[in-house]
């Protein structure tokens, strides 16, 4: 069974169990501007608000799910639908992932589906340390540059990134690579600390099944870390 096939048929069980199938209830999809997904920070370098990614949002019974993605629909599912939904772009995984995390959320199966704002993504960075080891070697998977910060000067870090702009650049001195690098970081590090869109983008088997830790950071991996068993990095979550 895939990861995605066990993500719906988590789903699948939960629909079954409180009887929700065949019920008008719909999870809409929308993506939010950048000030309601991350309001306003003093920092202007977060990639959602340079437009480079995007949080998708799904409501089920007035509870929130969201998902980051470089791709999005605007769509109204019926759940049953997200139990067959064909997951094989960035877009539809990002409806489905935001979907499941609304579900589980009113369901009490997982906490913090909602991006933290302002001055709490900084926050969230100064307590990285209680939970990856000072002086560790660090893989961060994604650019989340208050992160890269508080790693660069705690850690021995490497970052990988998908952005081009980004992939070359060093930031607190730390040069961004590109994915082709991705496998030799990993057998350097100590620690993989990935974003938890890897589940959107399809490549968070990547980094699974590995003689590694890892931790997966954000509230995109929110349902699935509950249903996988991984462990997750949300310390300013709602």
């Amino acid at each position: 069974m895939t990861i995605y096939e066990t993500l719906q048929h988590a789903l699948r069980k939960q629909v079954q169990v409180h009887r929700f199938s065949g019920r008008c209830v719909r999870v809409r999809c929308k993506a939010l501007s950048s000030i309601d997904a991350i309001g306003q920070p003093e920092q202007r370098d977060y990639p959602i608000i340079k437009g480079k990614e995007v949080i998708v949002e799904a409501d089920f019974e007035g509870v929130k799910g969201q998902a980051f993605t470089d791709e999005f629909e605007n769509a109204d599912y019926l759940i049953d639908d997200l139990l067959t939904i064909n997951l094989d772009s960035n877009a539809r995984r990002a409806s489905f992932v935001s979907g499941l995390n609304a579900v589980f959320r009113y369901l009490h199966l997982c906490d913090k589906t909602v991006h933290c704002k302002d001055d709490e993504p900084k926050a969230c960075a100064d307590y990285l340390t209680e939970r990856i080891k000072p002086g560790s070697k660090v893989l961060l998977v994604g650019y989340q540059p208050r992160f890269l910060e508080k790693l660069a000067s705690a850690c021995n870090l490497r970052v990988v990134d998908l952005d081009q702009d980004n992939i070359g650049s060093e930031i607190s001195g730390v040069i961004v690579d590109p994915p082709e690098m991705t496998n030799a970081a990993i057998e350097w590090c100590d620690l993989i600390f990935a974003t938890g869109s890897t589940v959107v983008n399809g490549t968070i088997g990547d980094f699974l099944g590995r003689d590694k830790s890892v931790l997966f950071y954000g509230i995109t991996v929110s349902a699935a870390a509950e249903i996988l068993g991984l462990d997750r990095y949300c310390y300013c979550g709602h």
